[in-house]
């Protein structure tokens, strides 16, 4: 038995461990996330931190227990962000037009006490349907159509008529009354993929509903989304919704889809990710800008990618997470198939290792401007801040063609050097360091202006303390 003078010092330190410990869970947990007041391209939560969203879409799943595992692993891998759908089957509060479901309000409770319990920050999509009859599919509201006793002939007499603009509205407030205005919501999503609907015009709607949302949920961020970027007709529409100043946050959605119109979709995941975020960039706006939903799927959208049963390491993943970050997204890429592919094949380690990437870097304090260094072999995406520079380095000839479609293993790189004598002097760098996201190990490089890396495959990340 240890001496009581040896035993008591533990227990205070351990006691206040675990005090501070609560204490900042508890800060996250009753703080709102909003646009940060030194650097609105990226988030912040009111107790003053910065926020970077690391998770996915968890939309739904086939019972409240297995939704309950996903934000379990995530939040296990430092995942501190998800996206709900309101109204997949078992979320909608409003199965009948005008009344509460109470079994599903249920469940929207326990989401957000899922979201409490596991520090997680949901976005919360409000509407998804594109049509309004009686065909029984799951993009058809089908109780609010007048054949069924709702109150809508279709979409058009829902989307630009004031009875429809109050039914969304008086369905919000029943859903107000279950998560009121949590400090466990991200934000209000309006509608998934909005252009997608059967009517002739959405942008009067986005006008008036944004504000109105606004004023219901003055804690909480407000935003919309647009289907996949993977034509060229989709930037007029991309443009004029992100550009509004009641939507809160720039997003965008786009998929490797080789029945895209757009080669860049059909290219490596690097890219079309990066170029995601360029677009957004390209709109002049001064928001937070995230890839909202980032995927592959088979031509065109008729489901999830067929590489993802061989993709076991989450090389599709990995890439969707750094390449939005590294081109000055507020955060990595939002998954879609959390499901058949990252649960499947049980990827969740990938958001720790994005996390390791970043640790102790401010985004907010650093001011990072995005820079894109090609040379042989590398595809290099970096962000240059006051105090640190970061280089996500990805080998250029493994892409997912090559690798799963090919066969071609992702090869050994050794003896690679780059330059950064043009974004930082020799007398300026305090320390060079390297993080290996395959075998999650930092390793120290000499402080030249020509960095020499150690062997690798796939990618590694570079950070240059000045």
């Amino acid at each position: 038995m240890k001496p009581l003078f040896l035993v008591f010092p533990f227990l205070i330190i351990q006691l206040f461990a675990c005090g501070q410990a609560a204490k900042s869970n508890s800060s996250f947990q009753n703080s709102y996330v909003k646009v940060s007041s030194d650097n609105p391209y990226y988030f912040e939560l009111t107790n003053g931190e910065t926020y970077i969203p690391v998770g996915a879409n968890l939309c739904w799943a086939k019972d409240m227990d297995m939704l309950e595992s996903y934000f379990r692993k995530l939040s296990e891998n430092g995942g501190n962000f998800a996206r709900i759908w309101l109204n997949f089957p078992g979320h909608e509060i409003e199965t009948e037009y005008g009344k509460v479901n109470e079994v599903n309000a249920g469940n929207l409770k326990r989401i957000l006490e899922m979201a409490v319990k596991y520090n997680i920050k949901v976005k919360l999509c409000i509407e998804s349907f594109r049509k309004i009859s009686d065909e029984n599919t799951f993009f058809s509201k089908t109780q609010y159509f007048k054949g069924n006793g709702g109150p809508f002939e279709n979409m058009d007499d829902y989307i630009d008529t004031e009875k429809g603009r109050q039914a969304y509205l008086n369905r919000l407030e029943k859903l107000r009354n279950i998560f009121g205005d949590s400090p466990a919501v991200f934000g209000w999503e309006l509608w998934n993929e909005m252009n997608a609907v059967e009517c002739k015009e959405i942008d009067d709607w986005n006008e008036f509903m944004l504000p109105k949302v606004h004023a219901m949920f003055p804690k909480n961020m407000v935003l919309q989304s647009l289907g996949s970027f993977d034509n060229e007709r989709a930037r007029k529409e991309y443009r004029y919704i992100n550009r509004l100043p009641a939507n809160d946050v720039a997003q965008i959605h786009r998929y490797l889809d080789l029945g895209a119109s757009l080669d860049i979709c059909k290219g490596p995941m690097d890219v079309l990710a990066s170029n995601a975020i360029d677009e957004l960039r390209s709109y002049e706006v001064v928001k937070p800008m995230l890839l909202a939903e980032v995927g592959g799927v088979k031509p065109k959208h008729t489901g999830p990618i067929e590489i993802y049963e061989s993709d076991k390491d989450g090389v599709l993943l990995h890439d969707l997470l750094f390449a939005p970050f590294f081109s000055g997204a507020a955060g990595p890429g939002h998954a879609w198939h959390w499901d058949v592919y990252i649960d499947k094949n049980n990827l969740w380690y990938h958001f720790q290792r994005f996390n390791e990437a970043m640790k102790g870097i401010d985004p907010v304090t650093e001011k990072f401007i995005p820079v894109k260094i090609f040379q042989p072999h590398l595809r290099i995406y970096g962000l240059v801040g006051e105090k640190s520079i970061l280089l996500w380095c990805r080998d250029a000839e493994n892409d997912w063609e090559n690798e799963f479609v090919k066969g071609v293993p992702p090869e050994l790189l050794s003896g690679l050097k780059i330059d950064v004598a043009s974004l930082v002097s020799e007398k300026a760098v305090k320390s060079v360091s390297v993080y290996d996201p395959w075998k999650d190990a930092w390793t120290k490089a000499k402080r030249e202006p020509i960095i020499q890396l150690p062997e690798f495959k796939r990618s590694v990340v570079v950070r240059i303390e000045k």
